[in-house]
């Protein structure tokens, strides 16, 4: 019995070190490198595979759209994309609002090239036209161009593109009808006073004004309350352009499109028998130097603004131009109040300014060039004015 009880109390010892050391295994270093390991591969794989499958997506995407593309060279290598349709004078030149490819125009190049030669294309940096050239300001011959062209981003350079695309590169039959939305209508305006031989009439869809972000206080106010498209546009647009660029080049924004988290901003134009068209929207958002041009293209308006300031002044334009602006009831359904008045009121000075014809398409907003039940409304008034220009020009 008293070997049965030694063998008892060893039986126990021995158990009771196996609980100790079982107690001090999942602390051992090997254990937490192990933890750590795994990590570090899940933070790799999420930090560097969506970069990587973007760069591989972005690639492939460009081999397809460019294979049937034209690019016409404007000088220092720049290449800009430019489309016509239809046949037939007066030429309509269509320019997209800020920030956006001539995608936005499908609807319209479609209704305008039934009566008419109707040419697209994009600005500088936007959709498949190259980024303006970094011209070197200390070399006389350079800086002299630079100086000529106009600073990157901004509306003078944009007229001064759009006239070499016209005129050098891709030649088209004047007189033109230029009709731009937003950013697009200043650069129609614009270029009316500087290209005024070319020119017969300009419509400005909800343009956007040298107004715009005025001080609009009276001296009875009291709280000298901030113009709200100052903090609008240089605040929460230019962060949320910045932001949409970080999530094109971490692979995000692709992500996001894969799961339906986002859409393009021209979902509404998106045809599924256009398969390039959706592959189109899918790259552009995908890709972080488009989202370049669109931040530039805003930065830099104030510049733009105060540009067509200066040009009004020293070339004013001329008595035979006419000029018509189209707005919706709004400029956009989502926006607060207070801003849709502040771009009414600056799309007025506008029209007192150039002694505009108005026309106002009730219910509708700034997406009116995107939406098929809206687009032959919208553009009417193009029609009427091609067809007055046949009648007036009778051979």
């Amino acid at each position: 019995m008293t070997e049965l009880r030694k063998r008892g109390t060893r039986s126990k010892i021995v158990k009771a070190s196996q609980i100790k050391n079982t107690e001090k295994e999942p602390i051992t270093l090997n254990g937490v490198n192990s933890v750590l390991g795994n990590i570090f591969k899940v933070l790799l794989f999420v930090i560097v595979v969506p970069p990587m499958l973007n760069y591989a997506g972005l690639k492939k995407e460009q081999e397809f759209l460019m294979a049937d593309l034209t690019l016409y060279d404007i000088g220092f290598g720049q290449k800009m994309f430019f489309n016509c349709s239809g046949s037939g004078k007066p030429t309509v030149i269509l320019d997209a609002p800020t920030g956006m490819t001539s995608d936005s125009w499908v609807l319209g190049q479609s209704e305008l090239a039934k009566l008419t030669r109707v040419c697209v294309y994009d600005r500088a940096g936007l959709g498949f036209s190259d980024a303006p050239p970094k011209l070197n300001i200390s070399d006389p011959g350079e800086g002299a161009v630079a100086r000529t062209l106009g600073q990157e981003g901004t509306a003078i350079r944009m007229v001064n593109d759009l006239h070499r695309i016209v005129t050098f590169s891709f030649p088209q039959e004047r007189p033109f009808v230029l009709v731009g939305s937003e950013l697009g209508g200043l650069v129609a305006r614009m270029y009316a006073h500087l290209h005024p031989q070319d020119v017969d009439h300009f419509v400005m869809i909800d343009p956007i004004s040298e107004t715009l972000f005025d001080d609009v206080n009276n001296k009875n106010d009291v709280e000298k309350t901030e113009n709200p498209w100052i903090s609008y546009w240089f605040g929460h647009l230019l962060l949320s352009f910045r932001l949409l660029q970080v999530s094109a080049m971490s692979g995000l924004s692709r992500l996001g499109l894969l799961t339906g988290l986002m859409t393009s901003p021209l979902t509404t134009l998106n045809n599924e028998s256009d398969f390039a068209f959706t592959v189109r929207q899918k790259h552009h958002l995908c890709n972080p130097f488009h989202i370049q041009a669109i931040f530039d293209e805003h930065k830099s308006v104030n510049d733009s603004l105060s540009q067509m300031k200066e040009i009004q002044e020293a070339w004013p334009l001329r008595s035979n131009i006419s000029s018509t602006i189209i707005s919706g009831t709004y400029y956009d359904e989502q926006l607060p109040p207070s801003l849709n008045r502040g771009w009414s009121r600056a799309v007025q000075d506008v029209i007192d300014h150039l002694d505009s014809k108005h026309h106002v398409i009730t219910g509708a907003d700034r997406h009116m060039i995107h939406k098929d039940q809206l687009v032959k409304e919208t553009l009417a008034p193009v029609v009427r004015i091609i067809k007055s220009w046949r009648i007036h020009n009778k051979p």
